[in-house]
């Protein structure tokens, strides 16, 4: 009867030396696989492991104050008559809307394109300087940050072939501009009022 009690403990012992056996097999090739992988492609997987574990909600989303910067930016730009610091607040393609213009529907234009329109402006009112009725501020439930600005100075300079009068200009409106998060403005809304060269070019339709 003791025989037959211990008998039956002799085979697990068996498995369990064999199973534990091709354990340590496996976790030894695993091993090997590993230290066999370049860092950097060891690297890379976890951060793209990483990338797919992490929810979109926790995802980098830009503040309002830094989505005001931007716009501060493009303001600041257009007061120091910089091209190049006016195109880079926006995104390669804006959509523009502008309520006010005799072509009032929204349009897509390239950056560099606004940017050279920005400057032609300055050309003709090269003591253009911009301030704040109110903003940029944004909201702080979306990506929209709004300014109701106002522009002063003097139509003294040649531009897009209309000679200046030397009028005083002081022109006013509200700009919502849409900041995506990666910091660039991908559209805005404007309503505004306009300057003599302005209606100038309306009527010559240049």
């Amino acid at each position: 009867d003791m025989l037959q009690y211990h008998q039956p403990h002799t085979i697990p012992q068996t498995n369990t030396t064999t199973v534990r056996s091709s354990e340590i097999t496996t976790h030894m090739m695993k091993s090997m696989t590993t230290i066999s992988l370049p860092a950097s492609l060891s690297l890379g997987i976890a951060a793209l492991f990483l990338a797919r574990a992490i929810p979109k909600c926790m995802a980098f989303s830009p503040t309002p104050a830094q989505r005001e910067s931007v716009v501060k930016s493009y303001f600041d730009g257009v007061n120091k008559k910089n091209r190049d610091q006016i195109a880079n607040c926006f995104t390669i393609e804006a959509s523009i809307t502008d309520v006010c213009a005799l072509n009032s529907g929204e349009r897509t234009v390239n950056s560099d394109v606004l940017a050279d329109r920005c400057m032609e402006f300055l050309a003709a009112h090269p003591d253009c300087v911009v301030d704040f009725h109110y903003g940029p501020k944004c909201s702080h439930d979306d990506n929209w940050v709004v300014a109701h600005w106002y522009e002063t100075g003097h139509w003294s300079g040649d531009s897009k072939g209309i000679k200046a009068t030397g009028n005083p200009m002081t022109v006013e409106g509200q700009t919502r501009f849409l900041v995506n998060d990666d910091l660039k403005i991908t559209k805005f809304v404007v309503t505004r009022t306009f300057t003599e060269w302005e209606e100038t070019l309306q009527r010559n339709n240049v």
